[in-house]
């Protein structure tokens, strides 16, 4: 058995050696595909996003008011426009993302308290960023209210600590959990790393499988019965692979970038190897279906490539629907990806994890048909 299971692996080992496509699926298109995802969101926070400024008023408390908004790490005034219609016209040809309105008579209107309105007009096409400049500018326009607020009642309380607490009597702390920093880089490539992954180890599969088949080397290579172990060899240097490569983009975001990692590094690992046997598993099923090469690579596509969005990393699980939560329970990486934010962020006990642990695991199954149709196949 062993014997068999060795010449297997040193078999696609030296096909692997003999084509630059295998080499590269296993090495380079991931390492370059992580290093442009980890280049793209290195800055981890978003600043300096441009919006154009429309000042109708032009007054010491409009100055005053940009003044705030420049100041924000979030917000760069890149424009100072002297129409409405030209600062929109900047937005439709993404100049800019946003454009805020200061009406006339704003610091006259202040100063009689009529609330005068300043107007925010935000390009939400684009999601987060329309959710960063809200924040951002209500923050802004209330720190700006109460800098106005606190100047007044110190002219008549002539007392700064009962002038503060007559702006804002009641005070608010917000200590964020897990994402201390607000960081998207932690929050978002944490995630991507792995969607991008499960991508090779499915492509890598077939690929390894379709291409024997395309060939007619498959009466070469399983010219014994032993179909099973003859199987489990010609996958292992690619678990082995993308293991390795799994293990590297963890401890790079959770050792390298320093990020604290709460829970186990062992448990962690333990269910990346599942998960990489589970997708190997699947790619083998997408190939029995029809033993088609093509075909099956673009099943693994259609499988793989939106996995990023059921993650619930983006987009909260409970406001799913019912295709979409199915979708989900389907993708061993989603079972992972609930593994690795409860170790890395919680430190859960081992014992909340073996539900996961088990979900992923169930993917395993799906090797008995697979060798059913291998063997069926092949006898044939």
């Amino acid at each position: 058995m062993f014997k068999i299971l060795s010449q297997a692996f040193m078999y696609e080992v030296d096909s692997i050696r003999k084509s630059y496509y295998k080499l590269f699926l296993i090495s380079v298109f991931p390492i370059l595909s992580f290093f442009l995802i980890i280049a793209i969101f290195y800055k981890g926070v978003a600043h300096d996003m441009p919006i154009a400024v429309v000042d109708n008023d032009k007054s010491k408390l409009s100055r005053l008011l940009l003044t705030n908004l420049e100041s924000s790490p979030t917000v760069k005034i890149a424009y100072n426009t002297t129409s409405l219609k030209e600062a929109i016209q900047l937005t439709k040809e993404a100049k800019v993302y946003g454009v805020v309105i200061i009406p006339p008579h704003f610091e006259k209107d202040t100063l009689l308290q009529t609330q005068p309105r300043v107007t925010a007009m935000l390009n939400t096409q684009y999601i987060l960023i329309g959710k960063i400049l809200t924040s951002a500018l209500t923050s802004t326009v209330m720190q700006s209210s109460a800098q106005i607020e606190y100047v007044k009642n110190l002219v008549d309380l002539e007392i700064p600590d009962a002038s503060i607490n007559a702006v804002a009597p009641i005070g608010l702390q917000i200590t964020p959990f897990f994402n201390t920093y607000q960081n998207y880089f932690l929050f978002l490539v944490s995630a991507l790393l792995p969607s991008i992954w499960q991508i090779f180890i499915v492509v890598a599969t077939i690929v390894s499988f379709g291409s024997m088949f395309k060939n007619h080397k498959e009466r070469e290579f399983f010219k014994t019965n032993d179909y099973e172990i003859k199987i489990i060899g010609k996958l292992l240097p690619f678990t082995l692979a993308y293991m390795i490569l799994g293990i590297g983009y963890l401890f790079y975001i959770y050792g390298t970038l320093g990020w604290e990692f709460q829970g186990s590094f062992a448990v962690t690992i333990f269910g990346m190897f599942l998960t990489v046997v589970a997708y190997q598993a699947m790619a083998l099923l997408f190939f029995v279906t029809g033993f088609d090469y093509a075909r099956t690579l673009s099943l693994g596509a259609v499988y793989t490539a939106p996995s990023f969005a059921f993650l619930g990393v983006t987009f909260p699980i409970h406001n799913m629907n019912s295709f979409a939560l199915i979708w989900r329970d389907l993708l061993p990486i989603s079972h992972y990806m609930e593994l690795q934010i409860s170790q890395s962020n919680y430190g859960a006990d081992i014992f909340l994890e073996l539900d996961k642990l088990g979900s992923i695991f169930i993917f395993w199954i799906v090797f008995i048909p697979v060798f059913f149709m291998f063997r069926k196949r092949l006898n044939r």
